[in-house]
C-alpha cells in the first residue's frame, strides 16, 4: 500500500485526455500535495510534430522551459517527483532537476511503449520505473503495471443498453480500414456507435496526403473534439460490447481495455496479450486476429461474468497509485 497522505509530489506529463488532471485529483483525495506541470514546452501543433520526429529539434526551447520551472519552484521540497511518458524531457534537464531536489524519489511511469517514445536514455536516472508494456518490462527489466480506470468508469446500475458495439478512439494506424472491412459486416443489422477522434484538422489532411490507411476515411467521419470522460463513460455504460483496436506496435493494454473492465462490459480486442492478465475471462473478452478476425456470434449473446472486488480495486486509479508510490 502507498502512503501519499501528507506527501508533496511534483508531477510532469504531457496533456492526455485530461488524465493528468484525474491523477492529480486522485492523489489530492488521498491527502497528497500535488503540483502538475506539462512535460512539453508548448502544445502547439508544430511543437508536437517536432517532438514526435525528434525531441532534439526543440532541445534549446525545452531546456529554457525547464530552467524557468526550476527557478519558480526553487524554494519547495518534494517527497516524490513523478514523470509519466515524458516526450520532451532531456537527460540534461532531468539531471538539473535531480541536482535541485536530491532528496526526492524519482519515479517514471510509461503508458506508451519505448518504440513510440524517446525515453530509454532516461531510465538510469530514476529510482523506480514502471511500464504498462509487457515487452518493455521484459526487455529493460522494469516493473509491469497496467493502466487504470478512473471512478467515473465504475459500473452504473439500471442503464439501458442502446448500442450492440461501441468504438471510441484516435484515428490512427489501420483502425478505420479494419472496422470498415471486418467489423461492420460482423455486426450487420445491429446498432454500432463509432467515434474516430483526431486532435486537429491539419493532422487529418496530413494523414490523408501521406498515409494510405486514411485514403478512404471521410472528413465527416472524424471528430476533432475529444469526448469528456462523462460522455465516454455514458456511451460505454449504454453499450453491450466495447471494441478495442490496439496500435500494431503496442503490446501494452490500452486505457479502453481497463475502462471496459471498470464499467463491466464485454470486450472485443485485437490485443492477444490480454489473455496473460489476471482479469481475462473468455466469456467477457474475445481476442480477434488483426489479419483475419472471426467474431463468434455466441460471444455476443453470452452473459457477462462480473469481476470481483479485488480485481476491480487493483485496476482502479487508487490501485495504480498504490503500486506507483509503493
Amino acid at each position: 500500500m502507498s502512503n501519499v497522505s501528507g506527501k508533496s509530489i511534483l508531477f510532469f506529463s504531457p496533456q492526455f485526455f485530461n488524465y493528468e488532471k484525474e491523477i492529480k485529483i486522485a492523489l489530492e483525495k488521498l491527502g497528497a500535495n500535488v503540483i502538475w506541470l506539462d512535460d512539453r514546452p508548448s502544445n502547439s501543433f508544430i511543437t508536437k510534430v517536432l517532438i514526435r520526429l525528434n525531441k532534439n529539434f526543440v532541445k534549446n526551447t525545452t531546456e529554457k522551459y525547464y530552467d524557468r520551472i526550476l527557478n519558480s519552484i526553487k524554494s519547495k521540497h518534494f517527497d516524490y517527483i513523478l514523470f509519466i511518458s515524458p516526450e520532451s524531457l532531456t537527460k540534461t534537464c532531468l539531471r538539473k532537476i535531480k541536482d535541485q531536489f536530491n532528496s526526492s524519489k524519482f519515479i517514471l511511469y510509461m503508458w506508451d511503449s519505448f518504440d513510440n517514445k524517446q525515453s530509454v536514455e532516461l531510465l538510469d536516472q530514476f529510482d523506480s520505473v514502471l511500464t504498462f508494456d509487457s515487452k518493455d518490462a521484459a526487455t529493460y527489466n522494469l516493473k509491469l503495471r497496467p493502466l487504470f480506470y478512473i471512478d467515473i468508469y465504475k459500473e452504473k446500475k439500471d442503464i439501458k443498453i442502446i448500442y450492440d458495439l461501441l468504438f471510441i478512439g484516435t484515428a490512427h494506424s489501420d483502425r478505420y480500414k479494419f472496422i470498415e472491412k471486418y467489423i461492420k459486416s460482423a455486426f450487420a443489422g445491429m446498432n454500432i456507435k463509432l467515434y474516430f477522434f483526431l486532435s486537429s484538422k491539419k493532422l487529418f489532411w496530413l494523414k490523408k496526403l501521406f498515409n494510405r490507411d486514411f485514403s478512404t476515411i471521410k472528413y465527416n467521419e472524424v471528430f476533432f473534439k475529444s469526448l469528456s470522460h462523462q460522455d465516454n463513460s455514458n456511451f460505454m455504460n449504454k453499450s453491450k460490447i466495447i471494441l478495442d483496436i490496439n496500435h500494431p506496435k503496442q503490446v501494452g493494454l490500452t486505457m479502453r481495455t481497463i475502462e471496459a473492465l471498470g464499467v463491466q462490459r464485454k470486450l472485443i480486442t485485437t490485443n492477444k496479450n490480454v489473455v496473460e492478465y489476471d482479469f481475462y475471462n473468455e466469456n467477457n473478452i474475445l481476442v480477434i486476429d488483426r489479419e483475419s478476425p472471426k467474431i463468434d456470434k455466441t460471444f455476443i449473446n453470452k452473459p457477462f461474468d462480473k469481476a470481483d472486488y479485488t480485481i476491480l480495486n487493483k485496476y482502479s486509479i487508487n490501485g495504480w497509485i498504490d503500486e506507483v508510490f509503493c
